[in-house]
């Protein structure tokens, strides 16, 4: 009797994601007495007014608030203040948006902006951040005149950009949507 066994050369396999599987784009409408605009959300997000993520003090807006959408490990961050003539000027808070999405460039890959005005009249900056930096978009929205909001779109995962790719693209059919339906009061 001839017994014999072959050794097999190890190979690993390669890096593997898991597939996710999206909904269909869907929208809900946000409108807050306490907050001059309106837009429409994904349904399959949940908004989480910025009060309740702070422990230790009162947010400094009542019009802050996260758009958080747990089955994918996102969250969408909403900061608006109201324009004034003396610390929040517009061209303050335009820098400031600037600065935010400079913090990135250190990661990024590339930085595309975007200049865009809506039917609904509301001015912003739409950035594409590419590569492993921490958010892949972010813009802001203006009259102009009187309200200014900064959004940033977060995966909480460590920022690879090959990985986390669906998920951004997926999502960014949603911001469209939701910049596309803001409305200022």
């Amino acid at each position: 009797m001839f017994c014999s066994a072959c050794k097999q050369e190890y190979v690993p396999k390669p890096k593997a994601y898991p597939r996710i599987i999206f909904p269909e784009h869907s929208y809900t409408a946000f409108n807050s007495s306490q907050c001059p605009f309106t837009f429409e959300y994904p349904v399959y997000g949940k908004i989480i007014k910025n009060d309740s993520l702070l422990l230790v003090k009162k947010a400094e807006n009542p019009c802050w608030m996260n758009i958080d959408f747990a089955d994918f490990n996102a969250d969408l961050y909403l900061s608006y203040r109201q324009i004034d003539s003396k610390e929040k000027t517009l061209p303050k808070l335009i820098n400031d948006a600037y600065t935010m999405n400079a913090k990135h460039v250190i990661k990024a890959d590339f930085i595309e902006d975007s200049l865009f005005v809506t039917q609904n009249r509301i001015y912003g900056v739409f950035y594409s951040v590419g590569g492993d930096a921490a958010s892949a978009m972010q813009f802001y929205l203006t009259d102009s005149l009187h309200h200014f909001m900064w959004a940033s779109f977060y995966v909480k995962a460590t920022p690879n950009e090959d990985s986390i790719a669906p998920v951004n693209r997926f999502f960014e059919k949603d911001l469209q949507h939701l910049i596309n339906s803001f409305k200022w009061k």
